[in-house]
């Protein structure tokens, strides 16, 4: 098969690059064709250290390093969904495909990137280096790699007014497939029972998964998201709506800031959280 992406150069003073490739279906083709484009360059090992100790509270072995290396030479394709495929948008999915390690690469912030994320209603994404942006289709199936062109970055692209809302459904999606599993298995797994409940603090509500953790505080329809901000740190969140500090805490353990973000939709701001470690937290703030 033969399709289109859109190549998103870090520097700005670069324009978008319409990418034609050729490859198979029933896969994306975009994770192995990519593989060269993200090989090479050094893993800046200070900076490797910094993150790890600020994510994990602990040194990286020089094995650890010499594996980040590996992956730096061979190129590691990382992906962020933009939207997942569902019903709205015929099932396709768009995606960006980045350098897993561009961060640690010392790569330059791709600030089109992270704009283009933020239109899909994930706020406070992060993006090193050149990225490319993919769309897939998987139905009818195979799943095979579709057109994705420069037309469809403009902000009345259809599929770009839908992103927002679509990502909120697919939350609520979730929230209720743990919900039926729970519900499909009572007095089963303790673990599964937490992990799938919805948990109330004060103003908002929180639930989790091994890998994550979700909160939803309801602010009223007409908030922008110019009027929100967040702030994650390593153990701790900070979320001010109109200028009002909604969420000021310490958290139970640590995340990851890189790989934290937001979104605004219907009325309501969903966090993610991205744990450090994976497991279940007991309580969402910090003991004291």
């Amino acid at each position: 098969i033969e399709f289109t992406s859109v190549k998103f150069p870090a520097d700005e003073s670069k324009p978008y690059e319409l990418i034609t490739t050729k490859g198979y279906v029933a896969e994306d083709c975009m994770l192995t064709l990519l593989k060269p484009m993200f090989a090479g360059g050094a893993i800046d090992t200070e900076t490797a250290k910094k993150t790890a100790l600020a994510q994990m509270g602990q040194d990286v072995s020089t094995m650890g390093l010499n594996h980040l290396g590996d992956a730096a030479d061979g190129g590691v394709v990382e992906t962020f969904a933009l939207v997942r495929p569902c019903k709205t948008n015929d099932q396709c999915g768009v995606y960006i495909y980045l350098d897993e390690v561009g961060m640690l690469k010392q790569l330059p912030p791709n600030p089109r990137a992270r704009s283009l994320a933020a239109a899909c209603s994930f706020h406070g994404a992060d993006f090193f280096g050149d990225v490319y942006v993919g769309r897939t289709k998987c139905n009818p199936a195979p799943m095979r790699n579709i057109d994705f062109t420069l037309s469809d970055m403009d902000s009345s692209s259809p599929w770009l007014k839908r992103a927002a809302a679509e990502n909120y459904d697919y939350g609520l999606g979730m929230a209720e497939i743990r919900d039926s599993i729970n519900a499909t298995n009572p007095g089963g797994a303790q673990q599964a029972e937490d992990e799938s409940t919805v948990k109330n603090e004060d103003g908002f509500t929180w639930t989790q998964s091994e890998e994550d953790l979700e909160i939803v505080l309801d602010v009223g329809e007409g908030v922008k998201a110019s009027a929100i901000k967040a702030q994650f740190k390593t153990q701790a969140l900070s979320l001010t709506v109109g200028g009002d500090k909604k969420i000021d805490m310490d958290l139970y353990d640590k995340v990851r800031p890189d790989d934290c973000n937001w979104t605004v939709s219907k009325g309501k701001v969903v966090v993610t959280l991205e744990k450090v470690r994976e497991g279940r937290w007991t309580v969402l703030r910090k003991v004291a």
